[in-house]
Formats: structure tokens, sequence, C-alpha cells
């Protein structure tokens, strides 16, 4: 009899418990359609500061004095793995492979999470499989960190870039530098963005961290985490690290009076030493989405730096080498396309990825490497 009990008990228990779990979900369900919020970004939010916790300090190096941090060879990053060289992709070597085009992608996150560089290569790989060119297929490197500017993706192409012999390199990067040109109130700031390199922050462990990432795909997780993550760690969630540091908030009272002067060099010293070794340049304007941005003036500081890329191009393009991508003149911003401000969303990616692919075989094809 006892035993009987018991469990009746054990099974009422169970039953008010799913109860109250389905009341949850429905409950998460019903929010996210009144708001009209679309649940994979709280998924992604808590992806990111999720990997962040667990991939620890060990898988990114100061190996160069001018970078902060780079992928660790032999780790993992946006999914794929470091090569012995220190690039993200399969392993490869410093020389391209026979009839290989090579690409290197530098920027900062969206190059990161590796995502758009894939369909790029994917696509020219099968445009250079078709003949007509010497090339039989296309390999794709990535250069790049989560919060990398201009300075660090000129640092990294000199110290790296350059010896691994690519036939084209894809620049997709604007944002960061914005954030770079403003200040906390206790960092003084300097023209080459040296301040914004001192944020390294530990993202701390927490206990809910036991929940696997694959039940966020219940919604009633997924907003418990992220709240959870929203009253614990509110600073790290404002801009997943994944333990790099904290990102500035964008405060438009902190922007220095800059005609972003530095952005301009970095990218003009870039392309000048890729073009005296006859490697094209894509030069690629970063869409961002307004409503997401952090108003108005963020909006118009990354204008300003796509038109800056325009016009280091257009100064270049005697050359035939330095080519302008107007991706954010081309694909809509939308939420469609990205997934926040500036990170894409799956279809972003797609579309990102086949526009530089025809981007860079339209060059090949009219002789834009020499």
């Amino acid at each position: 009899m006892p035993r009987s009990r018991s469990r009746a008990f054990s099974w009422r228990t169970v039953l008010i418990l799913g109860g109250i779990f389905l009341l949850s979900e429905l409950a998460s369900r019903a929010y996210l359609l009144i708001r009209g919020f679309p649940a994979y970004r709280y998924v992604q939010t808590n992806s990111a500061l999720r990997q962040a916790r667990a991939r620890g300090a060990g898988e990114f190096d100061t190996e160069y004095p001018y970078l902060p941090f780079r992928p660790v060879a032999g780790s993992s990053a946006g999914g794929l793995g470091v090569d012995s060289l220190g690039f993200i992709g399969p392993e490869t070597g410093w020389v391209p492979g026979q009839g290989v085009f090579r690409v290197l992608c530098m920027g900062g996150s969206m190059v990161y999470d590796g995502v758009f560089p894939r369909v790029t290569g994917q696509s020219l790989d099968s445009m250079l499989a078709s003949g007509g060119l010497p090339y039989r297929s296309c390999e794709v490197l990535m250069l790049t960190a989560p919060t990398w500017t201009s300075a660090e993706n000129l640092a990294a192409y000199c110290a790296m870039g350059v010896h691994a012999q690519p036939h084209a390199i894809v620049l997709y990067v604007a944002v960061n530098d914005v954030y770079a040109m403003f200040r906390p109130d206790t960092v003084i700031a300097q023209p080459d963005y040296s301040h914004f390199r001192e944020r390294w922050i530990p993202v701390p462990a927490v206990p809910w961290d036991i929940i696997p990432g694959w039940a966020d795909s219940s919604r009633a997780v997924a907003l418990t985490r992220y709240g959870l993550d929203r009253v614990f760690q509110a600073r790290y969630q404002a801009a997943p690290p994944k333990r790099l540091g904290l990102r500035y908030d964008f405060n438009p009272d902190q922007v220095l009076d800059t005609t972003f002067a530095s952005y301009e060099c970095n990218l003009e010293a870039i392309t000048a030493i890729a073009e005296s070794r006859g490697t094209m340049v894509f030069l690629v304007s970063e869409l961002q989405l307004p409503e997401e941005s952090g108003g108005e003036e963020m909006v118009a500081a990354v204008n300003r730096l796509n038109s800056i890329a325009r016009r280091v191009a257009e100064r270049h393009s005697r050359s035939g080498l330095t080519h302008f991508v107007d991706a954010a003149g081309i694909i809509p911003a939308t939420d469609r396309t990205l997934a926040d401000k500036s990170h894409l969303t799956a279809e972003g990616n797609r579309l990102l990825g086949e526009l530089i692919a025809d981007s860079i075989h339209s060059a090949l094809v009219t002789g834009g490497l020499r």
C-alpha cells in the first residue's frame, strides 16, 4: 500500500511538472508572437554566451605585438577548425595548390562565423569548374577574430596574410571601427585605436550552462536562459564577446571628432600591399539594420565608412586589381538578412557570399588578375 501511494504521488508530480512546463512553453511562444520577436535571436545570444564561458581564453593568443588576439592554431573558431598556420579553415599550406584560386577573407565577427566565406568558396568553386579560366577550384582562408577593426586586419595581413600568397583578399569590416572611435570614461582615446585593445574581460561560468544547448529549441528554456543572463551577465550579453572582453555600448556623446582617417589609411595600406604583390582586393560595404543599430548616429557612421571604402577602391581602380562590392546597396537590410544590427542570417550570408563570388568571377573574366 505505501508503495502504491508513492507511485501515485510520483506520477502526480510528473503530470504537474509537465503541465507547468507546457503552460510555460505556450506562454513563451505567445509572448514572442505578440511582441514580434524572432526566437532565433535569443537562441543565438544564448549560444554565444554559453560558448564564451565554455571556450576559455586558451583559444586565442597574442603572438604578434600589434594583434590583441587571434585564433590559436589547432583550436576551433566559428564552427570551423584553425589550421597549424593560424588560418580558420581546413589544414592548408603557405603556397596554394596548382590550379587553385586562393581567397583570403578578413574582417570581424561576421567573417569569423565562417558562413558567407564558405558560400563564396562554394559558389566560386562551381564557377571555376565550368572552365574558361586558369583555375579549376577555389580555396577560402579566413584571417579574423571578433571585434577586429581595420587596424587589426592590417597587422594580420602584414604578419601572416601576405605569406599565404592569396590571389584575392576580401575585406568586410566597418562597424567595429565605429566602436573603436569612441571610448569608455576610463580610457584615453588614441588615433590608432590602441585604446580599443584594452578590453580583455573573461566571462565567468554560470550554473545554468549545465542545460545543453539543444534545449533552447524550447522557447521556454531559451527565454529563461536569456533572462538569467540578462540579470546576472547583462554586461556580456549586450555584445557576446566570445571571451574577448567587453565591447563598449554605443554612446554618441563619446564619439570622437574624427574623419575616420585611421580607417582610410588602413584600407589604403592593405590595398597598396596587395596590389604590389599582384593580389586582387575586394572592399565590401557592410550591411546594417537601422532599427537595431543604436540610432541614426551609428547608421551615419557606418555609411561614412562604406563611402570611404568606395573612395579607396575608386582611387585604385586603374590597377584593375581593386574593386568595391556595394553589398549594403544591393542586399536589403531587413530581418530576413540580418539577425541583429550587423550579423547576418543564413539568407544574408547566402546573398553576400554569392555576391562576392560573382564579383570575383567577373573580375577574373575581365582580366582582373595579373
